[in-house]
């Protein structure tokens, strides 16, 4: 291997030592999630935490597109706070979602291989009907040079039984580390590419030609701990979907590496799982959490997902 881009930096990858980060810029660290009531402008609304770590269940609140500025603020602010915010038994059919999302931020396409629902090209239909899943502990599509920041999942058809997703804290896992590993992984890169999910996509795309031109894509190169934009805490930044080494690396030495961080990222404590019920909606920070999608169910199981764009992930200085 030579040289390969990172988010518009030239690093070597080509020798066995880590790649240094680019700089966090200037003003983007420290800054604090507010502590205390965090949703004054929805005074009804109650945010209830499901773990120490991530989640938290919202109760009370109808999501439309029509959200006052302050109450995005307020939800925007839980989402930093918990990571993973769940909401019971909303309405919302594609184009309600997608002017949802666009609150948050910017709808991203659907998807660089998958099918859009028809006539909202921003709106991925995750249905078990077509082959979708989601089995394999992931971020989204961190194989992208700005993955996206969040999305949002709405749940259409459930399964009466099974069915969950469960998210992983990778802020969480960065803390549980020794100082020791923290300070190793803090001046790591890892390549990330999607021809290491395989086949994983490619069932689903009936022509073939985006599953190609993506498997095509250059590799994209990630600092190993990324520092949140928003709150300038660390997160480790991996994942078996799409990570495929930590550069400068032996092989051996990087898989040993990435099934020590695996490992930390999925015990019990750093978890938490929801169960579905129709109208259900997910939104979640991908900057600084994994995803999995159980297949322990029967029946049709649709969901509709919406994503943000993102940024350029930033590793330590």
């Amino acid at each position: 291997m030579g040289r390969s881009q990172t988010c518009g930096l030239t690093v070597d990858i080509s020798g066995n030592k880590g790649v240094s980060s680019p700089p966090v810029p200037a003003g983007q660290v420290g800054l604090e999630v507010a502590e205390g009531p965090i949703l004054e402008a929805m005074p009804d609304v109650e945010v209830v935490p499901l773990t120490t770590a991530l989640g938290a269940e919202v109760s009370s609140v109808e999501l439309t597109p029509h959200l006052g500025d302050a109450e995005v603020t307020a939800l925007r602010q839980a989402l930093l706070r918990h990571k993973v915010l769940f909401f019971r038994r909303q309405s919302l059919d594609p184009a309600a979602l997608t002017g949802l999302a666009r609150l948050f931020g910017e709808p991203t396409e659907a998807h660089p291989v998958e099918p859009s629902v028809e006539g909202h090209p921003e709106v991925l239909a995750l249905d078990s009907a077509e082959g979708a899943r989601a089995d394999i502990w992931h971020s989204d599509l961190t194989f992208q040079e700005r993955p996206p920041m969040g999305a949002m999942l709405h749940a259409v058809v459930v399964p009466p039984v099974g069915g969950d997703t469960i998210w992983s804290d990778m802020s969480a896992t960065y803390e549980a580390m020794s100082p020791t590993l923290r300070g190793f992984l803090d001046g790591l890169t890892a390549t990330h590419t999607p021809t290491k999910a395989g086949g994983y996509f490619s069932q689903r795309d009936a022509g073939g030609d985006k599953a190609s031109r993506t498997a095509a894509a250059e590799p994209m190169h990630h600092p190993v701990v990324r520092v949140h934009p928003e709150t300038g805490h660390r997160s480790v930044f991996v994942n078996p979907l799409f990570t495929d080494k930590i550069d400068g690396l032996r092989r051996s030495e990087s898989d040993a590496l990435l099934s020590v961080i695996q490992n930390v990222a999925i015990q019990p404590e750093r978890l938490v799982r929801w169960h579905w019920t129709e109208g259900d909606v997910a939104f979640w920070d991908n900057r600084c959490t994994m995803h999995y999608a159980l297949l322990e169910f029967t029946g049709p199981r649709r969901m509709n997902r919406v994503a943000l764009h993102g940024e350029c992930p930033v590793g330590v200085g």
